[in-house]
């Protein structure tokens, strides 16, 4: 749904000695604004891209039980929380025709949808609060750094939506909740309904000015209370909120807020829009916010490129150089980025996708990870409760049921693949038949944060005695970064995959030689006790177990009572390292 805005990318010149067209700070977002006011701003050099909340949509839910599902169609930087100013003009509405492939579900990924329900008597689906109530995540974000948010406040309007989800077997409604177009920031004042035109300045703030030159063009539609805060034993208006605008009831129109080092500005509609902001960004901004505007305001002309100091231009011209260098190198980054995020993509819908996604995922795993014959039994014709793929091995038959859960395995999930074990075997008239259950457990968590393992014991007691295998498929997420850093190998991980109970992918051809009781040299000398069970020597492969966690080691000296030697035996010894473990990690030495 969101949409990707490009800023305009700098091309090499000819003449160095001059800055380029646009100043690259401060970077500004134009949400919904006119296009003169994006042309103004682009005449005085501002560095700005155009937002939208989306359009409205005549729905013509002319009948009763006439509905439409929709989807948003607002369009926002993904990198909007990189912003130093966020404008938002809330004083209009395009209305749009209802068009089907706008709002079809032909680009829909696996087994879910969502959309909005419209339906009788609504006749136009607004879209803005909710897509201002997403953006606002963003603004929040900017509001914690120095940067200016500015907004026209036209009529509020609150909506009630319906969030829908989409199956095979249909929609039903999951969530309703109401929004509101004015809702941008959560400081924001309260305010209540009021529509006129007649406005009062407030004296003494440097806008008075500007304002006092477009006031006969206001038009108001909300007016906002001052808040207040419990400060030496009583309520108080907060001092950080500045009134700029009355009504003639003396109701607040427009304010200024400083949130943090953030400056929010209220306006109400004004007409000469694009001449407003122009004198605020010229005038006002660059006095009130002087660092986000090294090239504008009254004296931005020294710094505009035009009147040089001595070998500045050079300097200008190597700036300039870098710049598109850096611009090249990030682009081939970010598409190396991307090419390695969809060839690698099964990795990450292991630990969160369900269904035939999930299935996909694993059985793509399974062919990475060296088997020759992996069967998606989905595609076949077969019966309603079978495994979902099935390994041809030279150890036997590996039938595999897998399910992407939002909580923990109940005894039936996880004791499903013995029927389908034994009815394999009996087909086969032989008992090389091996049943395994892989789980993505829940998994609208974070793996870290999630049960591990999610089994109980109960439940891996029956595994080893039905002879059949629990993983998680967070565990083969993690295989896979343990047979790429060689700590494990896919062969020990596919002859894991046999195994009864609970499984665990860690090296086989290891011994434990101690536990790492005392560090030193920020964790790259560790001090173990042998016993006389394996001889180290200078050179020799460790595996490092901490918390779970495995990790690659070498050992590069070897000290006994401070004096260096090749290899030891038994006692207490002194082992350099190449990386850095913590104390109490537990170390094994990789048998050759």
């Amino acid at each position: 749904m969101l949409g990707k805005t490009t800023q305009k990318e700098l091309q090499p010149i000819d003449n160095f000695d001059e800055q380029p067209e646009i100043h690259q700070h401060p970077m500004i977002c134009l949400f919904d604004f006119e296009d003169d006011v994006h042309q103004e701003l682009k005449r005085l050099k501002f560095n700005c891209v155009k937002g939208s909340f989306g359009s409205s949509i005549r729905v013509n839910n002319q009948q009763h039980a006439t509905e439409k599902l929709m989807k948003l169609n607002y369009n926002s930087p993904k990198n909007l929380h990189e912003f130093d100013i966020v404008m938002l003009d809330m004083t209009g509405n395009i209305i749009e025709d209802f068009s089907a492939d706008d709002h079809s579900l032909e680009n829909s990924k696996g087994s879910k949808a969502y959309a909005f329900l419209s339906c009788f008597p609504e006749q136009v689906f607004d879209p803005r609060p909710i897509a201002i109530n997403f953006i606002s995540n963003e603004i929040e974000e900017i509001i914690k750094k120095k940067s200016i948010v500015i907004a026209f406040c036209g009529q509020e309007n609150t909506v009630d939506y319906e969030f829908v989800e989409i199956t095979s077997h249909g929609y039903a409604v999951k969530d309703k909740r109401s929004y509101s177009n004015l809702y941008f920031y959560s400081s924001i004042a309260s305010r209540s309904e009021r529509n006129g035109n007649k406005s009062i300045i407030v004296k003494g703030n440097k806008i008075s000015p500007i304002l006092e030159k477009y006031i006969d063009g206001i038009e108001y539609s909300s007016v906002f209370y001052h808040p207040t805060e419990w400060k030496d034993g009583k309520s108080q208006k907060i001092e950080e909120f500045i009134p700029l605008l009355f009504n003639d009831r003396e109701e607040i129109i427009s304010y200024a807020h400083w949130v943090g080092d953030c400056f929010i500005l209220v306006f109400p509609d004004i007409q000469e829009k694009s001449q407003f902001i122009s004198e605020i960004f010229k005038i006002y901004l660059p006095e009130i916010m002087p660092d986000l505007f090294p090239y504008h305001g009254e004296f931005g002309w020294l710094h505009n490129g035009e009147y040089l100091l001595p070998n500045e231009g050079a300097l200008l011209k190597q700036k300039l150089e870098l710049g598109i260098e850096y611009k090249k190198n990030l682009q081939n980054i970010e598409q190396n980025i991307e090419k390695t995020r969809d060839q690698y993509s099964f990795l990450h819908e292991l630990i969160y996708q369900t269904g035939d996604d999930l299935v996909k995922s694993i059985e793509k795993y399974m062919v990475w990870l060296g088997f020759d014959s992996v069967v998606d039994m989905d595609e076949k014709i077969i019966d309603l409760f079978e495994e979902d793929l099935q390994i041809e091995t030279d150890e036997g038959l590996l039938v595999i049921e897998i399910k992407g859960i939002g909580g923990t395995s109940t005894d039936k999930a996880c004791s499903q693949i013995s029927k389908i074990k034994y009815r394999r075997a009996e087909q086969r008239g032989r008992f090389d038949v091996f049943g395994l259950y892989i789980v993505n457990h829940q998994r609208y968590l974070a793996p870290k944060n999630r049960k591990n393992p999610p089994f109980t014991e109960n439940q891996i007691n029956d595994a080893k005695l039905d002879k059949r295998g629990l993983i998680t498929t967070y565990n083969l997420y993690k295989a896979y970064f343990l047979i790429e850093d060689g700590i494990i190998t896919k062969e020990e991980v596919r002859y894991s995959l046999f195994n009864f109970g609970l499984i665990t992918l860690e090296p086989s051809n290891t011994i434990s030689i101690g536990i790492s009781n005392e560090v030193f040299n920020n964790g790259k000398v560790a001090i173990i006790n042998l016993t006389d069970t394996c001889t180290i020597k200078i050179g020799s492969t460790l595996i490092g177990k901490k918390d779970g966690k495995l990790s690659k080691l070498f050992i590069n000296s070897i000290q006994i009572n401070g004096s260096n030697v090749d290899e030891a035996t038994i006692g207490e010894v002194g082992i350099a390292l190449n990386l850095p473990i913590k104390k109490g990690t537990e170390l094994f030495l990789r048998e050759a």
